[in-house]
């Protein structure tokens, strides 16, 4: 026992908190860098590694409570199913069956994906984790639960609005070159 935690729920708490810290600082590392090959790609790997322990051990920890706990293996599942699907729409937008599913538009399920799973770390996070924090835990529960996405909204837009379109003018030019077939 450590801190009255046993230590086979004391040990995946730790990881699980070392492994989110990483995939947070990890995502704004990525978020930051030029949308290009080389550091994107490589720290946007490491993100989805992290991410892969915290989905883990979350699913380990909420096993534990499940009943109680139901809604993490909830956001678990969906945050880690956004970074999966960003990170294969960036990866293998050449392969056949991604590129039939997103075609020229890989960007934008790249987009959604990455930003979707870090907004839902956050918000998996501070609905857990905001009656701990003082200041926080006088605000209404529904407030964890909706601000990560209304913080991560203008990111959202501001990224596809600059990223977006150069795809799409790609397309409707491929589409031009080859008759308007």
């Amino acid at each position: 026992m450590i801190d009255g935690f046993p230590l086979s729920f004391f040990l995946p708490l730790v990881v699980h908190a070392l492994a989110a810290l990483t995939t947070g600082v990890t995502g704004v590392i990525t978020f930051s860098r030029p949308k290009r090959r080389g550091r994107h790609p490589k720290w946007g790997g490491r993100y989805l590694w992290a991410y892969t322990v915290v989905f883990l051990t979350a699913i380990i920890l909420s096993v534990r409570d499940f009943p109680t706990d139901a809604y993490l293996v909830v956001l678990a599942t969906l945050g880690y199913g956004f970074a999966l699907s960003g990170y294969a729409a960036r990866r293998f937008r050449q392969e056949p069956l991604v590129s039939r599913v997103v075609g020229k538009q890989w960007v934008v399920a790249h987009i959604v994906g990455m930003i979707g799973s870090y907004t839902v770390l956050w918000t998996a996070f501070y609905v857990d984790n905001a009656h701990l924090i003082p200041g926080l835990k006088q605000l209404p529960t529904l407030t964890f639960w909706v601000l990560p996405t209304v913080v991560a909204l203008p990111f959202l837009v501001v990224s596809l609005s600059r990223f977006a379109p150069k795809i799409a003018r790609h397309a409707q030019l491929d589409q031009a070159s080859r008759g308007g077939k």
